[in-house]
């Protein structure tokens, strides 16, 4: 009893140091609708907001000179604490696995992902199966660790355990599949499908079994069915379908898909090529979850190049260190530091860029085959053909510094010709619409959870750096200059 006693007070003494009410006066608040607040006091309570006030003002108010507030920093795309051992690889179809019964709720990308903001995400199966299992949604904290000397609520805690069913198109769900050629063997990888033909149909087989089922069920007949039970959840529109398609002919088998079987709620996830698949997105109503951005330049490719993008080759920004907070310019040697505003034609010009590899163990193989024509002007353009889209960061976060965490996305997105109120939303408030958290997580608004992220400036500035990151009410990371 005693030595009980004595652990839990080693987990609550860290969380018992908070207060419940902390006020925070800004100069600037980024709403997480498109809406800047200037002058703006925000107070919150046992976990919520509970007042935002324009040109407000409270004695004991947390006050740092030229900061902005922004909501917690939503990931609606990510493999955090994903890998390949959860996965079940036994069979092709596994849609009643649940992803929030395996991931690795302490890995620590959860951590650098919340020292970079990221306060929320949606953690999508490995793609390794053609129905892959259900993903979950995820506070980056608040979440008991497994290791006795780590902080209290240092991990993950899950919020949504239906987030949504993964289906891969493409080449992950079929690469190292072979057949055995009349061979005796116990390799699960002797399977079915080996090409792109054959995942389709495995998506086709189990659908049509699930519409099947769903008949039966209306006319009474009592089936009980695990994995259909789900598949008919995606068709009734209680779970949203998430295709996981980097090939923009992928993109469009998946729209093909959807009219076949009037999916309700479709989302693209990736989307690499999707930019060249942008208008049947944008007709079908289907929303994207971009990302992320390939970390190190493979090859460029140049059509027609002007003065501005050959200067962008000759000074490019900074590759490596972006979100080491210390860069404050890109090539000093050149007078203008190298940076050229592109937009209007010079978003055509495509710069492919390769993968770095991560955790989730689908990513290693078929990034490589499937990123022929990667831009980092797809959120641009995917924006400007009227398609919905969020943006992920996949495996960025395993490395606690990396020029694909969240905010570099958004950062790059603006870059590349996306307006910039727009990508801190992508990042925010419509990214938690994607993830189904819209009513509570993704706005500085009264009533929403106070997930919140103080900023040395601008968000979306590169020398911009979180100095308090504030997850359940609670602060959860401060790095404000010392007094």
């Amino acid at each position: 009893m005693m030595i009980s006693t004595i652990l839990s007070l080693c987990f609550a003494l860290p969380m018992a140091q908070q207060t419940d009410s902390i006020s925070l006066s800004v100069d600037r608040l980024h709403v997480g609708n498109g809406e800047v607040i200037e002058n703006a006091l925000v107070v919150l309570e046992n976990g919520k907001i509970v007042s935002v006030i324009a040109g407000g003002s409270a004695a004991g108010a947390i006050h740092v000179e030229g900061a902005e507030l922004s909501p917690g920093l939503v990931d609606a795309f990510s493999f955090m604490g994903v890998g390949g051992a959860t996965m079940e690889e036994s069979r092709e179809s596994t849609p009643s696995i649940y992803l929030a019964d395996t991931v690795a709720l302490d890995a620590p990308s959860f951590a650098n992902a919340l020292n970079e903001g990221v306060t929320s995400a949606y953690l999508s199966p490995d793609s390794l199966n053609v129905i892959g299992g259900i993903g979950t949604v995820v506070k980056t904290a608040g979440g008991r660790n497994t290791n006795l000397f780590a902080d209290a609520g240092s991990a993950a805690r899950i919020i949504e355990r239906e987030g949504a069913l993964k289906v891969t198109l493409g080449n992950d769900a079929s690469m190292g599949n072979f057949t055995p050629r009349g061979q005796f063997t116990r390799n699960y990888t002797a399977r079915r499908p080996n090409t792109r033909m054959g995942t389709v149909w495995v998506v086709r087989r189990e659908f049509y079994r699930a519409k099947a089922y769903q008949k039966a069920l209306a006319n009474g007949e009592k089936l009980y069915d695990k994995d259909l039970e789900v598949l008919v959840k995606v068709l009734e529109g209680e779970i949203p379908l998430r295709v996981q398609a980097r090939r923009s002919h992928d993109v469009q088998t998946a729209l093909r898909l959807q009219e076949e079987f009037g999916w309700p709620n479709l989302i693209i996830e990736e989307a690499t090529e999707g930019q060249e698949a942008a208008a049947a997105l944008a007709a079908a109503g289907v929303s994207v979850a971009t990302g992320p951005a390939y970390d190190s330049v493979s090859r460029a490719i140049a059509r027609g190049p002007q003065a501005a993008e050959l200067s962008f080759l000759a000074y490019p920004p900074a590759i490596c260190c972006e979100d080491l907070h210390e860069v404050e310019g890109l090539h000093s040697g050149h007078e203008d530091n190298g940076l050229v505003e592109l937009s209007g034609p010079a978003l055509d010009f495509l710069v492919v860029l390769a993968p770095r590899y991560g955790a989730a163990s689908g990513l290693n193989g078929g990034r490589f085959s499937e990123g022929r024509s990667a831009t980092p002007a797809l959120p641009a353009l995917l924006f400007e053909a009227g398609v919905g889209l969020a943006m992920g960061s996949a495996e960025a976060h395993d490395q606690s510094l990396t020029e694909s965490s969240l905010i570099h996305q958004a950062r790059n997105a603006v870059r590349w010709g996306m307006p910039a109120a727009d990508a801190l939303q992508a990042i925010t408030s419509r990214a938690a619409a994607l993830c189904g958290t819209a009513d509570h997580i993704g706005k500085v608004e009264v009533g929403f959870d106070a997930d919140l992220v103080l900023w040395s400036g601008n968000p979306l500035d590169s020398s911009s750096r979180p100095l308090l990151v504030i997850l359940d009410g609670r602060i959860a990371v401060d790095n404000r200059p010392q007094q």
